[in-house]
């Protein structure tokens, strides 16, 4: 399976390989590292066939000096400038996250000598949002592992039993980890439609929350009586427009100005006019630039569950299966899965008990968490290992606009060059002249940051979002914003009728909290008996009245002794007795 952090190859219609010959020719050595060097993949899937294109094709690529944009990445720490989300729920963050790998997952091997067809790129997803990262293309041959025998039911895993906490005299098995085990040469590695919703235990636990949902909504279709291929094919476009409603109505509210939203949902895009019904090009913009602005609200440390409080990011990379070892275990620990109380917000759910800390996400802005400046999968690369380094190279490589070249096509306020200084980057932007001319991923960042505080994106990152996610929509196979769909409402229960959100999800699988609210605590061990040597004229009932408070209970001490003492009368001096019930 292939092991990357995010997409490498980019076939862009009208362009080919876009980036190849810069890298070919050794013109920019940063970059070099982004690509790796294996064997090329002559497999063809013309029915998958996935391409990108440019929503903004006439404006100049950007290409500004590779190493400049190596300093500037590099400042992009998070710091005290930079605050936490004022509402944002983290949960977000990694269902943002696993959105993006149900829409991208470039399979194309190496880099060809030659612009390449269309039908030639190799794609393991298909641009549109149908949660292939779930259901893969199945239930068929090649996807046969991700399903029960029953070929209904998505498979789960099991955790490895452990104590919950030290405290615990008991080790436990869950239900709470992804299906391992299928591939001989690497134990570790889960079965599942997008190996990458592995590569951090957040986003796994997300994939894994999808998975039970998909079976719930299996068991309530055969409780009225649908079976076979039909109730699968019913239950996937439940689960597809319900997720579909998630993104339009829970997610993309909370990310990106609500004045846009409305506004393309009403008259569609402008910029990105995919053709309803049939698989859209991925917009180079959006995948390399506009939706990495998740990067910027990963926290370093969450409160991850009754015994975890303080998980950093780097343990949530260790007990992965792509980026970790579990630490020498063949799954997840049972100490480790996700109270989704402290990752979302169920304050309006009757019977929750409230969590002790809700983790809210960092701001969106110009400020990475330090954790990423050394990516689990590039460790030992230097600059090269960076995230921001590798978003900021990443768009010279495919050649993106600047920032104010698309604000300004778009035909929004654009950002001042005083406004794009602020903050602790001002030295290197003006150095570079940054400031006039900015990545376009690094601008929309600035963009969220000046504009809206960093709670939402501003207008160009809200702009390429939200007409990407509806025309993405609009290409599904299964579609929400089809005609046949337009009065479709959310069937399943929720805490409002005729909506959903992640918050009811998560109530529907039933599984919130799955170590308890409490630690529960470990009885003292019993204190050392008491005993007593046996004195000279003692006698059992003298001793039982001394130590018991009762003559009368000699035979207590008669029955706690009666390996050492066969007859009442028979004790001698010396002889050391228990006292029981003391």
């Amino acid at each position: 399976m292939a092991r990357k952090h995010g997409q490498t190859n980019y076939f862009i219609e009208g362009e080919g390989f876009v980036g190849e010959q810069e890298i070919r020719q050794g013109v920019q050595p940063f970059a070099r590292a982004l690509l790796q060097d294996v064997q090329p993949n002559t497999e063809l899937d013309a029915e998958r066939a996935f391409r990108f294109s440019r929503m903004f094709a006439d404006l100049p690529k950007f290409r500004p000096d590779p190493e400049a944009l190596v300093e500037l990445g590099k400042t992009m720490d998070d710091t005290p400038n930079f605050k936490d989300h004022q509402s944002l729920p983290a949960g977000f963050t990694y269902l943002g996250q696993f959105i993006d790998h149900d829409i991208t997952f470039d399979k194309t091997e190496g880099l060809p000598t030659s612009e390449l067809e269309p039908e030639e790129i190799i794609q393991g997803r298909s641009p549109s949002l149908d949660l292939d990262s779930v259901y893969g293309r199945g239930p068929d041959l090649e996807t046969k592992p991700l399903y029960e025998s029953d070929r209904l039911h998505l498979r789960t895993g099991i955790t490895t039993e452990l104590p919950f906490d030290p405290n615990e005299p008991e080790a436990f098995k869950l239900p709470n980890d992804l299906p391992r085990g299928d591939n001989a040469e690497r134990a570790l590695d889960a079965t599942l439609g997008d190996p990458r919703n592995d590569e951090n235990l957040a986003v796994a636990q997300t994939h894994l929350a999808f998975l039970k949902f998909h079976n719930v909504v299996v068991n309530q279709l055969q409780q009225f009586g649908h079976s076979g291929s039909d109730l699968f094919d019913r239950a996937r476009e439940i689960v597809t427009l319900h997720y579909q409603w998630i993104i339009l109505n829970d997610f993309l509210p909370r990310i990106v100005l609500p004045a846009i939203l409305k506004k393309v949902l009403v008259n569609g895009g402008q910029f990105f006019k995919p053709t309803p019904g049939e698989e859209a090009p991925m917009p180079i913009e959006f995948s390399v630039a506009a939706y990495r602005f998740g990067h910027s609200m990963i926290r370093d440390v969450y409160s991850w569950n009754r015994n975890f409080a303080d998980a950093t990011l780097g343990q949530l990379f260790i007990f992965s299966g792509v980026s970790g070892d579990m630490v020498g275990l063949p799954t997840l620990p049972s100490n480790w899965p996700i109270d989704w109380r402290r990752f979302y917000d169920f304050k309006d759910a009757p019977g929750v008990e409230p969590p002790p800390a809700l983790n809210l996400t960092r701001s969106i802005d110009t400020g990475l968490a330090m954790t990423l400046r050394e990516l689990p999968e590039f460790v030992g690369q230097g600059n090269n290992a960076a995230l921001a380094v590798r978003n900021l190279l990443r768009g010279r490589l495919l050649g993106l606009p600047t920032g104010q070249a698309i604000a300004e096509a778009i035909g929004v306020t654009m950002l001042t060059p005083e406004q794009v200084r602020q903050g602790p980057h001002a030295n290197v932007l003006k150095k570079h002249k940054f400031d006039t001319q900015t990545p376009l991923w690094y601008y929309i960042l600035k963009e969220a940051e000046v504009f809206n505080e960093g709670q939402r994106l501003g207008p160009v990152g809200s702009q390429l979002v939200v007409e990407t996610f509806v025309g993405l929509i609009q290409g599904s196979q299964t579609s929400l914003l089809s005609n046949a769909n337009q009065y479709w409402r959310p069937s399943l229960p929720s805490l409002r009728p005729g909506q959903f959100t992640m918050v009811d999800l998560l109530l529907l699988v039933n599984d919130l909290n799955p170590l308890g609210d409490e630690r529960i605590p470990t009885p003292p061990p019993p204190p050392p008996p008491l005993t007593h040597v046996v004195q000279p004229g003692e006698t059992l009932g003298t001793i039982a009245a001394k130590f018991l408070g009762d003559s009368k209970r000699w035979r207590e001490i008669f029955e706690a002794n009666r390996d050492k003492i066969t007859e009442p009368n028979l004790i001698r001096p010396g002889m050391e007795l228990i006292i029981p019930n003391h």
